[in-house]
């Protein structure tokens, strides 16, 4: 799939044919996953001009790595090989479009202080970085090293990173370090990072990233290639779906606004705390903090598995990591990414729109679009900590959200149970939607893997071609037919007949009246919405549970809708030899203002009613299957309303 990017920041300029371009499709390595194809790169405007007083660094020390303490610009001539390293306050590097490149390196431009210096005031603009395995990094020296209440003792603020292209990196593009605070990343162009586009990582807060086009990055680590890992003496390779656009990692009080995320090997933006993992390594350090009070607003997510991901690793399993933080199950931890606010993003074919896996979760006016039928606009709850500790997802609220995906009615859902939620005011096709239980996606064998395989010899790894990838979901059904926000029917009846006999020529009669007082929003339509029936018995057994579609009468299929020319009102025929439920007819019609009486009848159907099941119950909705408009009615009876005899049961 080739995406052209539609939305560059009004402040920068496109080039093209730019040597920091050059590798951009190494991301597209892997088969199975498409590609964004970019056909420009982003760079600085440099024909502003530098600030007073800064000085040159001509080309004699491009060979050198550097480090500048006051304003400084690059001689955009030559290429850098070796990077830029600043490590003081109050100071502007212009690289005037200055290539920094090297396969070999660590860094191409960095912000450091010691953690005995409160760094501020810093500037990095108009850089072109290629390769490093950082494309830029802002951290504090002996960060790992900081004692619990202190960590933010002389903190570093006001350092902006803006209007520069980062290519190619062999980890992520662009890093904030632990306990980092105060970083503007603003009008960058991320690409083709061997790991994550942006890494924030544990303790960092009070951190901006805006307007910037972070895309195919994450291919290299745990990526879909596979790639060889050594656990308790045994050789694994293992596939996985490679790193997300922006990883939150246990950050804090930070905004990810404006931005474009698409072709992101796993996904756009990930919500999640390090576990505390691989203690045995040089870099562990104590994970402190989780991913709390983050606001994510404005971005734009093109294509993928996952936009936006809150709690991605609370349902992976992390045994081979060796995490610090305590399990309640064998390789289970609970991540910590609650209070976050998701608000109004755009998602453009994006097989999870918003996935919510941990508490007090705000998500709103987000728009979703695509032509999939099995894609899902939202879906919160969380499998194994749901079961194993009894604690489903709290807190959700969902509001002011509008999906428009082809074939799906419905693309709100949640899974393994749900407390404490508000839902309101959602859109689906322009009519207001509800909730329903989903699909569990398909998750790895382990956190960032998706199939493994263990191998007798390291330097024999296996040939899979495609690699193996998680199923993709299958379209979901409508939600079941209910009636929360409608009124209870009056001189409702229902009755059942032909129960002596063996399923198949039962027949069934529901009538009953609704009020539903103008003004209607939306109008009545049973032509364009179709309606709904449930039937249903005490034991909360469907005696009959069917949408019929709308769309007028067809002559050839001998089934449809047509309006009523004598009264305000509309009648379903099906004369075809298999009618949805058996309903061959539907008269609705507006017998007052506001009064609309309905009847349904059913013949040769199978429409079971057990002997100690009555009374029954029943839902007819004029927009199915969730009638959030209210415009359903309940048909409710109590025992005594209901008779049985063998041959027919009969509720009024």
């Amino acid at each position: 799939m080739n995406v052209a990017v539609t939305k560059p920041s009004p402040r920068v300029v496109l080039k093209f044919g730019s040597r920091a371009g050059d590798s951009r499709l190494m991301s597209c390595r892997a088969k199975m996953i498409a590609c964004v194809l970019i056909p420009f790169v982003l760079v600085g405007t440099a024909a502003a001009g530098v600030a007073p007083g800064s000085q040159l660094i001509e080309c004699d020390r491009a060979d050198e790595r550097v480090t500048i303490s006051v304003d400084s610009h690059l001689d955009p001539t030559c290429t850098w090989t070796r990077g830029i390293r600043i490590v003081a306050s109050n100071v502007t590097l212009d690289c005037q479009d200055a290539l920094i490149a090297s396969t070999t390196r660590r860094y191409g431009v960095v912000v450091e202080a010691p953690p005995e210096t409160a760094l501020s005031n810093v500037t990095v603009r108009n850089c072109r970085v290629d390769g490093f395995l950082n494309s830029a990094k802002v951290t504090r020296e002996g960060f790992r090293d900081l004692a619990e209440g202190v960590e933010y003792e002389n903190a570093l603020s006001d350092i902006v990173i803006e209007d520069s292209t980062f290519m190619n990196s062999r980890g992520v593009g662009v890093f904030v370090d632990g306990y980092v605070t105060g970083v503007t990343l603003r009008r960058l162009h991320i690409e083709n990072a061997g790991s994550t586009g942006v890494y924030l990582e544990t303790g960092s807060k009070d951190n901006l990233v805006e307007d910037n086009t972070i895309v195919n990055n994450g291919y290299r680590e745990n990526g879909p290639s596979g790639q060889l890992y050594e656990f308790s003496g045994l050789y694994v390779w293992y596939w996985g779906p490679g790193r997300e656009g922006l990883a939150f990692d246990g950050a804090r009080s930070s905004i990810v606004r404006n931005n474009y995320f698409a072709g992101n090997s796993a996904g756009g933006v990930f919500v999640y705390k390090n576990c505390g993992e691989y203690p045995e390594r040089d870099r562990y350090f104590e994970r402190r903090y989780g991913s709390h009070h983050n606001l994510i607003e404005g971005n734009t997510f093109v294509g993928g598995d996952n936009g936006v991901w809150v709690g991605s690793r609370m349902a992976e399993n992390t045994f081979p990591m060796n995490c610090t933080d305590p399990e309640y199950l064998p390789g289970y931890r609970l991540d910590y990414a609650y209070d976050n606010v998701v608000r109004g993003n755009v998602f453009q074919d994006v097989t999870y729109g918003i996935r919510v896996e941990d508490d007090r979760i705000t998500v709103e006016d987000n728009t979703f679009t695509s032509a999939d039928p099995a894609h899902v606009a939202i879906l919160f709850g969380t499998p194994v900590r749901t079961a194993e500790l009894g604690l489903p997802v709290d807190g959700t609220v969902v509001t002011g959200n509008r999906a428009s995906i082809a074939g799906n009615v419905n693309p709100y859902r949640w899974v393994h149970g749900h407390v404490n939620t508000t839902f309101a005011d959602n859109w689906s096709h322009d009519r207001r939607a509800g909730v329903c239980e989903g699909a569990e996606p398909a998750r790895g064998p382990f956190v960032m893997s998706v199939a493994i395989q263990v191998i007798p010899d390291p330097d024999n790894p296996p040939v899979v071609d495609p690699p193996p990838t998680l199923p993709l979901p299958d379209p979901l059904p409508p939600c079941p037919t209910s009636c929360a926000a409608g009124a209870a029917a009056e001189s409702s009846r229902v009755v059942v007949r032909g129960l002596a006999t063996p399923p198949g020529d039962d027949r069934l009669v529901l009538r009953g009246e609704l009020t539903l007082p103008p003004p209607r929003d939306p109008a009545i339509d049973p032509i364009e919405t179709g309606v709904g029936v449930l039937v249903e018995d005490a034991l909360g057994g469907a005696v009959l549970d069917v949408l019929i579609p709308g769309g007028a009468y067809d002559r050839d299929l001998r089934s449809g809708w047509t309006a009523l020319r004598s009264r305000n009102g509309w009648k379903y025929i099906d004369r075809s030899d298999q009618p949805p439920g058996g309903i061959r007819k539907i008269v609705i019609h507006e017998r007052s203002p506001g009064t609309f009486r309905f009847s349904v009848a059913g013949r040769r159907g199978a429409y079971p009613v057990a002997a100690d099941a009555l009374p029954l119950t029943a839902v007819f909705s004029l927009d199915p299957p969730t009638a959030e408009t209210g415009q359903c009615a309940g048909l409710v009876f109590t025992a005594p309303d209901c008779r049985r005899t063998p041959q027919r049961v009969r509720c009024r």
